[in-house]
């Protein structure tokens, strides 16, 4: 029972692999290499006409060796042959030329729709996936397809044309001696077939493998000042070495496939030689054949074999090429999450919009039983500045995140200016936002480039954001003022200066609402005063924008219209801070605690 159960598994799985590389190579025809399907016909023309004459040259040769016999004109025979050759190289090169060149085209467009795709996703998808696979499966498995659809591509026409017009050419001088001669190369290859499935799934492992290298690798370098500060680089090496033990084994046995795969065919060449001669011999003798066929079948089977010993190559190259894929289309599969559709609303810009929340309840996908947000109503009124204050965990972060729907909240919970969050067409929703978030993103850029975020940002318009994020004294003490490159993940500034790009950044966007995540945590009491009150300047504009501000520090909610007061995912009060100070709670309690360390540290100072 089992055994039968584990045959018809298996067969299911071949079943269903066979499905899939069908579906997958059909997709990549339908998508993207049929838009080239006229220079892929020119080249499969091209590369038809070379192997005609490269069957054809046999015949002339044996042509010429029985004129030799005969006293026939062997100057023109070499002519003839000399001129095939020639016009070989010619189209052999324009087949080429026409083959590889739409490869590195689709190459070119795979890779940009890949990562026009990843860019859309949203942080729900890299939570559960691993950066340095998606980076494997962006550079490597893109590469490995583009072999697919050029050499491989390439090698299956001209294989096909080579094996079916040398058989035909064999067939026209003896049809005995060809099914001879041909018996042990189709028994090495229906060998060198039964390893084909096998090959692909160690493909598909092999890069998964190098995908979690990758993975290391990246963490292993952003990671680099904690690993030496904890003197920890053994622990790293020895996992890494890990990694690399378990790719090299699957890499040998792919070595071992491809490796026993090419002498089989070579050995399979080797007795179709024999064969050729221990038959064709005697044949000649007898007069069946004259010495010029025998010549002219020797060259043919020369000719047949040389694509039959790169096909195990050839196979190898196609089963990686479909292993990519595959990887390369799950990612592009992966669903984005727009319950909007393709017409969301959009709302008029310009102003900072009114926004209620209606009994709002929030888990993060994959924990459903852990509530981050619980019930929570209110109403923010347009142009307002409100305070976001609660202690560690609260939801400040994640109640931010949904609003600027970085995660989609429950339908018929959260409202702009009363259109629903989700019906929002979430392109121009964004378009409209200003974030600096809790814990700042800097590219390895000039810090014009990171608050401009354009390739040619305007440079007063940068030098204002900036001067409003109070950085300039900071920009006079760097090398390069605000064109200083600030290193991977900013590691040049401080976090408090990380912090105020991130400012100038959103100050730079002039968004309709300003979300600033706990961007004061990391500067002195003066640069926040001064930076508090750069947000109290933008709400006493005519246009002014809805603003966040979500703070540990309750000295920066103080000229807040009103301030969000939560507690384990619950609104438990809100109000100016004038009046929560007052009245008994977790804010009062905060202040007060604040407040005695505040004048403590001043004593300590004097």
């Amino acid at each position: 029972m089992t055994k039968h159960a584990n045959m018809f598994a298996g067969s299911a799985y071949q079943m269903k692999a066979t499905t899939i590389s069908t579906s997958i190579l059909g997709r990549l025809l339908k998508d993207y290499a049929w838009r080239y399907r006229w220079s892929y016909l020119a080249g499969a023309g091209f590369l038809w006409i070379t192997n005609w004459l490269t069957v054809s040259i046999p015949g002339e040769i044996g042509h010429a060796i029985d004129g030799l016999k005969t006293g026939g004109p062997i100057g023109r025979y070499a002519a003839i042959i000399a001129g095939m050759g020639l016009t070989i190289i010619v189209v052999r090169s324009l087949s080429r030329i026409l083959i590889f060149n739409p490869g590195r085209d689709l190459e070119y467009q795979l890779r940009a729709d890949l990562f026009d795709h990843l860019l859309r996703l949203q942080p729900s998808f890299y939570a559960g996936h691993k950066r340095g696979d998606i980076v494997s499966r962006a550079s490597n498995d893109i590469t490995w397809v583009r072999t697919l659809v050029g050499y491989g591509g390439l090698q299956i026409v001209n294989v096909t044309l080579a094996v079916v017009l040398t058989i035909w050419k064999m067939v026209e001088l003896s049809p005995r001696l060809t099914v001879l001669v041909l018996l042990p190369v189709l028994v090495g290859m229906a060998v060198v077939q039964i390893s084909i499935q096998r090959l692909f799934r160690l493909s598909r492992e092999n890069q998964e493998q190098l995908g979690e290298i990758s993975e290391h690798v990246l963490g292993s370098l952003q990671g680099m000042a904690a690993i030496q500060g904890f003197v920890a680089e053994d622990a790293f090496v020895d996992r890494f070495e890990a990694r690399n033990r378990q790719w090299l084994s699957t890499g040998m046995k792919l070595a071992v496939i491809r490796a026993a795969a090419l002498p089989l065919l070579v050995l399979a060449g080797g007795v179709a030689m024999y064969v050729l001669i221990a038959v064709g011999g005697p044949l000649v003798f007898s007069g069946a054949l004259t010495v010029g066929d025998l010549a002219a079948f020797t060259a043919l089977l020369a000719v047949f074999l040389p694509p039959l010993r790169s096909l195990g190559w050839m196979l190898s190259v196609i089963q990686r090429g479909r292993a990519a894929l595959e990887r390369i289309f799950e990612l592009m599969d992966a669903p984005i999450e727009r319950p909007e559709g393709e017409t969301g609303v959009v709302l008029a810009p310009g102003r900072g919009p009114a926004i209620e929340f209606r009994g709002l309840d929030f888990s993060f996908p994959g924990e459903p039983d852990r509530v981050v947000i619980d019930g929570l109503s209110t109403t923010i009124e347009a142009g307002s500045v409100v305070g976001v204050f609660g202690r560690t965990g609260a939801g400040k972060s994640t109640l931010l995140s949904i609003l600027s729907r970085l995660y989609n909240p429950p339908e018929g919970t959260v409202f702009i200016d009363g259109a629903d969050l989700l019906s929002l067409d979430l392109d121009h929703w964004r378009g409209r936002l200003a974030v600096a978030p809790q814990r700042p993103f800097l590219f390895s850029e000039s810090i014009a480039a990171n608050i401009g975020f354009h390739d040619d940002p305007d440079p007063d318009l940068v030098v204002d954001a900036a001067t409003r994020a109070a950085l300039e004294s900071d920009l006079e003490s760097l090398p390069n003022g605000i064109d200083t490159v600030v290193g991977e993940r900013g590691i040049m500034l401080s976090g408090g200066q990380r912090q105020r790009v991130a400012l100038a950044r959103a100050l730079h966007r002039r968004g309709d609402v300003l979300i600033l995540d706990d961007v004061l945590s990391a500067v002195d009491h003066a640069t926040e005063a001064r930076l508090v009150e750069t947000v109290a300047a933008l709400a006493r504009r005519p246009e002014a924008p809805t603003v966040f501000i979500a703070s540990h520090r309750l000295s920066a909610l103080r000229h807040c219209d009103t301030v969000l007061v939560l507690d384990h995912g619950r609104l438990v009060d809100r109000g100016p801070h004038r009046e929560l100070v007052n009245r008994p709670g977790i804010y009062r309690d905060t202040w007060l605690i604040q407040r005695q360390r505040i004048a403590g540290a001043a004593e300590a100072a004097s």
